[in-house]
């Protein structure tokens, strides 16, 4: 028997010591401070790009494997700093590149765990978050317009209808 378990502690030892030395062939542990950023459009791989630090438009550009049959002429900064959460979609006019940006539709906010704005979400962006329902995203809206902009997260708790309970389910979907 003591035999056994020696063997069974030696098979476990190495079984660890190979799953840590494959730690560097399976990538970085996630520090949960990814910048997520949009890209539509002409690009060759439109998406959602994930960078460490806030990336500039020619830097996701290149990620994105390029323009499309598009030079880059235009007014577009190629140095224009993007934040988290940012939309970027490049079109076309006459031969010049165009560049709109915006935000991320909720539902990949959502799904990322980017941070809904309480001060700017519509109803739609608001319901999008789990365990709100249309009611308590009208109920979130209408506090927002009496009281102001929400000064922080936890002020959500004043919104009838929000317990404690719901608030720590939702509270990292949300920002102010």
């Amino acid at each position: 028997m003591g035999l056994f378990i020696f063997i069974l502690l030696l098979l476990l030892g190495w079984g660890i010591n190979l799953l840590s030395s494959l730690q560097g062939d399976l990538g970085p542990i996630r520090k949960g401070n990814e910048i997520f950023i949009l890209i539509t459009g002409e690009v060759k791989n439109p998406g959602v790009y994930v960078s460490d630090r806030e990336p500039c438009l020619k830097e996701l550009i290149a990620r994105a494997g390029g323009l499309v049959h598009l030079p880059w002429r235009g007014k577009a900064d190629k140095y224009l700093y993007l934040t988290q959460g940012t939309s970027v979609h490049i079109s076309s006019e006459n031969g010049y590149m165009e560049v709109s940006t915006g935000s991320i539709p909720a539902a990949y906010k959502v799904t990322l765990k980017v941070p809904i704005s309480l001060n700017t979400a519509t109803q739609e962006e608001l319901e999008t978050i789990p365990d709100i329902g249309p009611s308590l995203a009208k109920k979130i809206i209408n506090y927002r317009s009496l009281y102001g902009p929400f000064e922080t997260v936890e002020e959500i708790k004043s919104v009838r209808g929000m317990g404690k309970l719901r608030y720590l389910k939702i509270e990292h979907y949300i920002g102010t």
